[in-house]
């Protein structure tokens, strides 16, 4: 008898570990018992319900747009851009702003039946959102994981679960392609973000850091403590990166690049100990695209992976045209 009481525990327990890691991965699941759409646990801690199958989704930041579209959905509105680059079907939708600075009131107007934030930015909306009874979900879009699994959530959010499949699908194999090419022997390296203000360093869970990560970079900051507020860097010191001597010297930055070489050049490269370094000495310096390191590049992440491959290993890759 307790044989079989435990192997009815035992079976229960595996059946609902399996529906919190497919709610986990797909990010989103059917709001069942109820006429609700859906139901979606967002990357605030909060629990989202969808009363309808959204048709008027208001993405907040660009990258978020192309994920919605890449997975056969459409959207009411776009963050402002400073490419001229989108698609023409995205290009015509009425802007709501640049993605640091949202304008609410047009957001609003668009009467839309979904917002979608990006988390570290636009949690500050979420109580004139909710007071306006419209729904506001917050995503966190830093690593690879979380762009395969806000692919999942979107397709879910569209309708469109079986071509969300298929996206994850394609990206992980171009991913993978460059992944198997990879020398044998890896590089280390450090990875700066510079802004105006300041110069620090990105850990493994940053943007950057991730697809270091994924091309087998040895991140030589990877043990170091985050800064208070900041999970993703760790304070720069000059002696912390003679020590460590890197292979590469990768850089992030926010802002013109004219104003972050003029930082750079007053509060890193004008202490004689950084044109010691090894990377400096074999020219291993090498500043990252805006575009793809800046805010998660979402479904272009198979090209931010490539883009680093290419400046690591030229020899493997090709160099960047």
């Amino acid at each position: 008898m307790k044989y079989k009481m435990l192997l009815i525990f035992l079976t229960v327990f595996f059946i609902f570990g399996i529906m919190g890691c497919a709610q986990k991965q797909n990010g989103g699941v059917p709001a069942t018992g109820s006429s609700n759409y859906l139901s979606i646990q967002d990357d605030a801690g909060r629990q989202v319900i969808l009363p309808k199958k959204p048709e008027r989704i208001v993405p907040l930041s660009q990258s978020l747009v192309d994920l919605l579209y890449a997975v056969g959905g459409s959207a009411a509105g776009r963050p402002s851009s400073r490419t001229g680059t989108l698609p023409k079907d995205m290009q015509i939708l009425p802007e709501v702003g640049h993605v640091a600075n949202i304008n609410t009131e047009k957001v609003m107007s668009l009467q839309p039946d979904l917002v979608i934030g990006y988390q570290g930015l636009h949690e500050k909306n979420i109580p004139i959102m909710e007071s306006s009874n419209i729904p506001f979900i917050i995503v966190k879009i830093k690593t690879y994981d979380d762009v395969i699994k806000n692919i999942n959530l979107f397709g879910g959010i569209a309708g469109r679960r079986e071509q969300a499949r298929i996206v994850a699908d394609q990206m992980n194999q171009r991913i993978k392609k460059v992944v198997d090419q990879l020398p044998s022997t890896s590089k280390s390296a450090v990875i700066l973000h510079a802004t105006g203000n300041s110069v620090t360093v990105q850990l493994e869970n940053s943007i950057a850091g991730d697809v270091a990560k994924i091309i087998k970079l040895k991140n030589v900051a990877a043990d170091s403590i985050p800064l208070d507020g900041n999970p993703e860097s760790t304070p720069y010191s000059i002696e912390k990166l003679v020590e460590k001597d890197p292979d590469i010297i990768l850089i992030t930055f926010m802002g013109e690049k004219a104003d972050i070489e003029k930082r750079l050049k007053l509060e890193v490269e004008s202490n004689p100990a950084w044109n010691g370094l090894r990377a400096v000495q074999n020219k291993q310096v090498f500043y990252l695209s805006m575009e793809l390191f800046l805010l998660n590049p979402g479904i272009r992440y198979d090209e931010a992976v490539a883009y680093m491959a290419k400046i690591v290993y030229p020899e493997t890759y090709g160099i960047i045209q």
